[in-house]
């Protein structure tokens, strides 16, 4: 059960962490509720086969007794497999179908599960005081409740379909012996299948219930919310500090940058691209440093210092710092101005050098 301050639901992280340790809601009532119904239901629609093998496996059994002289264990057995290859097919089809519903109402419970966890041994179970604190939980007097009412509900249905047919009972005296076991086995089908479905309303409230008592067992404290998100996602105040740093060495690398610039187009003042051109390694210019405002100055300030031209083209300058990342070429849309800038500086570096 929960403490009062654990008032958080459980994280997808603290759920797959008691999943894989076995903690899943599951109900062995239901299961078992659901593998008795359906074995009702399928002993009742194999009856006539069951009966038929039965009755041929008896009479051969009945007539190689006759023909056999003294038995042996050989042969006695031989006897046994053969009366009862009638029955043999029923039970397997029976064990086949309890098998398959067994799996398949486990799966539906808690999906596909695979652990070796919950088998490992726990020495805070063998703690006596904590046994005899558990006779007196929660978990015990909601089982008791549920065998107590299976046991008055077992007690009722019997009662009353005895009572309904206690006519069919006193006309049993001069019925055949089949007759009579037919009207046995539909008796017992009937309170069976009463039992099964109160079995299954029964299992099906305890799958409920245990899905709470899950959900109430994994509800965590804030302190432990906080703790899983900082171990998860980190500490805030590094990851802060951490994308500083990156900030501060993209800066730097970038500004480093700007010196090798082919040319640099300003805004005037509120954004500055530095580009980058070379036609033997490059298909097309790109853009080493790109910044608004104070950046901008830092990188108009640099390019002065290095002798890199600076051309203001204030269209050019804001499409190119709103649509290329740095380190990217610029795209075909964009070749014509950028030709012409850069057309421009080699025009201005020819002058300079004749």
């Amino acid at each position: 059960m929960a403490k009062p301050e654990q008032t958080e639901k459980a994280t997808p992280k603290r759920r797959e962490e008691a999943r894989e340790r076995g903690q899943v809601p599951r109900s062995s009532e239901l299961a078992g509720s659901v593998i008795f119904l359906v074995t009702v239901f399928v002993l009742h629609g194999l009856f006539s086969m069951m009966l038929t093998g039965m009755e041929s496996g008896l009479t051969a059994y009945l007539q190689h007794v006759a023909d056999h002289g003294d038995p042996t264990i050989t042969s006695v057995w031989v006897l046994f497999l053969e009366a009862a290859s009638g029955t043999a097919l029923v039970v397997g089809i029976v064990l086949g179908v309890a098998f398959i519903m067994g799996i398949l109402t486990n799966v539906l419970q808690f999906g596909f599960l695979f652990t070796l966890k919950a088998l490992r041994p726990s020495f805070g179970k063998l703690n006596p005081l904590t046994g005899f604190q558990n006779i007196f939980s929660k978990r015990i007097l909601v089982n008791l409740g549920k065998q107590l009412i299976k046991l008055f509900a077992v007690a009722i249905i019997i009662y009353t379909t005895i009572r309904s047919n206690i006519g069919v009972f006193v006309s049993l005296g001069g019925a055949p012996p089949a007759s009579i076991i037919a009207i046995g086995f539909n008796l017992i089908y009937t309170i069976a299948w009463k039992f099964g479905s109160l079995l299954v309303l029964v299992g099906i409230l305890d799958y409920v219930y245990e899905r709470w008592q899950l959900e109430e067992n994994l509800k965590m404290t804030k302190n432990e919310v906080k703790d899983e998100y900082r171990q998860s996602e980190g500490n805030p105040e590094a990851k802060a500090a951490l994308k500083r740093r990156q900030r501060e060495f993209a800066r730097r690398r970038m500004m480093a940058a700007v010196p090798l610039a082919t040319v640099v187009v300003t805004n005037p003042t509120h954004f500055a691209v530095a580009l980058e051109w070379d036609e033997v390694k490059m298909e097309a210019p790109v853009v080493t440093a790109k910044g608004a405002d104070l950046v901008a100055k830092r990188i108009r300030d640099l390019a002065r210092e290095h002798g890199v031209p600076i051309l203001e083209n204030p269209p050019l300058a804001r499409t190119l710092y709103d649509r290329v990342e740095l380190d990217q070429a610029v795209p075909p849309n964009l070749y014509a101005a950028v030709a012409q800038v850069i057309a421009f500086v080699y025009k201005l570096k020819r002058k300079t050098i004749a």
